[in-house]
């Protein structure tokens, strides 16, 4: 089963863009409404840290906006560089909304099971990226990498809680469990092994403490090549914050950060000293008159007020504490 995307031009006239001297890196994501301005973040970080480098960007997504709409097509205009938008059907994944997994996520959760598929014939390889990252440096070694016997290239995840549970949890034989946030891919391998296909049966016959990434790992259990942790450092931010730090702390030097968790760094309530490095990324990307995004969640309000009052700001604290217990109060009236 290939569940396919349409290709959708972001401009009525022809794209203009000088040809590319050298094979064209094929990157794609996959956004929802709220992950748009960090996915075109990420690119303009991408884009500036490899000067000279033909970029292709795919962009899946079930939806989009005039507005969106516009401001890739001046990312792709600014930079010289392709996006092309695929849009997928939400009807394609109708027949799983039944299963537990996809009743407790976002479909958006899922689009990258899709993408490799939806890229065969286009590209041999892509470079899977979450839309929650930052890039600090030159990517031409990760795609150096040789994947010719491997489906795709991930770091794995070696926190003694993931091997604890999900490795067991799993039945991974091979003792390895990847974040899913970066995966370099080799289409024909992911085609050929079945991979879309066996994630979303795994998805579908087991209740997965991690949906997608939980399915990615045991439908590439085996053949995965690990690489180093420079190629998707994740930073969990509210684990910083939750300690009352707010400067980034890095032990080595990396690549490409992954903000994993709910803390992004175009949230107003993410004190940390990362908001503002993207920030002034953001600010020589088309998205950069767009303000960043308060707390809405009774989860984000209830955050909010936990990191002010560990900086030692007691009354916005408390304010926000109040805001908290008001949506928790209406929430539980409805």
């Amino acid at each position: 089963m290939t569940i396919r995307g349409r290709q959708v031009p972001l401009s009525s006239q022809k794209d203009s863009l000088p040809p590319c001297n050298q094979n064209p890196v094929h990157v794609a994501f996959g956004v929802d409404a709220g992950y748009y301005r960090g996915m075109g973040v990420t690119i303009t970080s991408i884009v500036e840290n490899n000067p000279g480098m033909c970029f292709v960007f795919h962009v899946f997504a079930f939806s989009i906006t005039p507005d969106i709409r516009q401001k890739l097509q001046q990312l792709q205009e600014r930079h010289s560089i392709t996006v092309q938008l695929h849009l997928l059907d939400t009807e394609v994944l109708q027949e799983f909304k039944q299963f537990p997994c996809f009743g407790q996520h976002s479909l958006g959760t899922f689009i990258r099971l899709l993408i490799p598929d939806n890229l065969n014939g286009i590209t041999d390889k892509v470079l899977y990226l979450d839309a929650d990252l930052l890039c600090f440096g030159n990517l031409s070694e990760l795609l150096a990498i040789d994947i010719s016997d491997h489906i795709a290239a991930a770091v794995a995840d070696e926190k003694d809680t993931t091997v604890r549970t999900q490795i067991p949890a799993l039945g991974l034989k091979h003792g390895h469990y990847f974040n899913a946030g970066v995966m370099y891919i080799n289409i024909q391998n992911w085609i050929a092994a079945g991979i879309q296909e066996s994630a979303l049966k795994s998805l579908t016959t087991q209740n997965l403490r991690f949906a997608d990434q939980d399915a990615l790992n045991i439908a590439l259990d085996g053949h995965v090549k690990y690489i180093d942790e420079r190629w998707n450092y994740r930073y969990h931010l509210v684990d910083y914050l939750s300690k009352g730090e707010t400067k980034l702390d890095v032990p080595q030097a990396f690549v490409l950060m992954h903000f994993t968790g709910p803390v992004k760094p175009w949230h107003t309530w993410c004190l940390h000293d990362i908001k503002q490095l993207f920030t002034d990324i953001q600010s020589r990307s088309p998205w950069a008159e767009i303000p960043l995004d308060g707390p809405k969640t009774t989860r984000e309000l209830k955050l909010f007020s936990k990191f002010l009052i560990l900086q030692n700001r007691i009354l916005e604290g408390v304010y926000w504490h109040c805001r908290y217990l008001g949506s928790r109060l209406r929430q539980n009236l409805r």
